[in-house]
């Protein structure tokens, strides 16, 4: 994967962000008919008994989380009319929870969080599926990646990071093998022409965080997410050098953590999305329902509030923009997957 293409995609969904933001800033309050009726003719069709809200990764990390938020706002808003029960699905980088809900083929009680696992576990460990084969529902969220170290870390800026792996392979952790995580760290020794990092997989974000606070194993740093290092970062035991994000994040916690770019890293264009897929073949009514219920979610006070809290970027996508959004991103992760040699 070259450059070029790795800012072609990120211009690409960086376009499909800003139509976003546009259309809701624009948009009037969503109703189950109106906000629904460009998508579909068809008669809304709601469940008829309990939902599980599968969750691909381990409790406490950033999946678990939001899950967990979004499931809330469900239950309190009674946003459905059936329980929506978040449920932990992990193992096999994801495998086994998008094996899980591919095998629910037209069955609307059954819907997934998802993250860039849902591309990379796919792809580099070929299953006999796509992305794309699910029923879209929605993006709520695209959620940056901070650079964390331990808190009695002698770096004190992310240059001082490059520098010192540029003299030793550095340790560090992140979730899954050939995921996200990895993706970044490799793009940063390939940008920055580090030593090769050597990078230990973990179970969740919160075992990630738990690794680096800890010094366990000698990991040195991560590339956690906003929510997943806030409560050690608190508690004063690891800190955020950078931020890889266009600008500096605007939630108060993090207000003056520079960019990454800032800093010399120059990466500002991967994110995590937070997006909700259902099982395939789900019909245009089935579909329209939960596109309805998300938008909701979305729109709650509670909602931002979240967002807001956990430095994560509001971007809502449903439709066609959504089902473009989905295909670039699986492009992406092909190229990444290409680049480094992981198919």
């Amino acid at each position: 994967m070259t450059r070029s293409v790795i800012r072609t995609a990120a211009i690409l969904v960086a376009a499909l962000v800003t139509l976003s933001a546009c259309a809701t800033a624009n948009a009037p309050s969503a109703t189950p008919t109106a906000s629904l009726a460009s998508a579909s003719a068809a008669a809304i069709i709601q469940p008829t008994h309990p939902v599980e809200f599968v969750i691909s990764t381990a409790p406490g990390g950033g999946s678990d989380m939001y899950a967990r938020a979004m499931a809330t706002i469900i239950e309190t808003k009674k946003f459905s009319p059936q329980p929506v029960t978040p449920l932990n699905k992990e193992g096999g980088s994801g495998a086994v929870a998008f094996q899980y809900v591919f095998e629910k083929t037209g069955d609307m009680h059954y819907v997934m969080i998802t993250l860039n696992s849902f591309f990379t576990t796919i792809i580099t460990q070929k299953l006999a599926f796509k992305a794309t084969d699910f029923t879209p529902v929605a993006n709520l969220a695209l959620d940056p990646f901070f650079l964390w170290v331990n808190d009695d870390s002698p770096w004190k800026t992310a240059q001082d990071f490059i520098d010192a792996a540029k003299k030793d392979s550095l340790t560090v952790a992140g979730t899954g093998a050939k995921q996200e995580d990895e993706a970044l760290f490799r793009r940063i020794q390939d940008t920055m022409q580090t030593k090769p990092f050597t990078y230990i997989s973990q179970t969740s974000g919160a075992t990630v965080a738990a690794a680096v606070a800890g010094h366990q194993g000698g990991v040195v740093a991560s590339v956690n997410n906003p929510s997943e290092g806030l409560q050690l970062y608190q508690a004063k035991k690891m800190k955020p050098l950078c931020a890889f994000m266009p600008a500096s994040p605007t939630t108060a916690v993090y207000a003056s953590l520079p960019t990454c770019k800032s800093q010399g890293i120059a990466i500002d264009d991967y994110f995590i999305m937070r997006a909700i897929m259902a099982p395939p073949g789900l019909s245009a009514g089935q579909q329209a329902f939960w596109v309805d219920v998300f938008k909701k979610v979305y729109d709650s006070d509670e909602w931002k509030k979240f967002m807001s809290d956990n430095a994560l970027q509001p971007d809502f996508k449903s439709g066609l923009e959504f089902r473009l959004f989905i295909q670039q991103y699986q492009q992406l992760h092909q190229d990444i997957a290409t680049k480094f040699k992981w198919v």
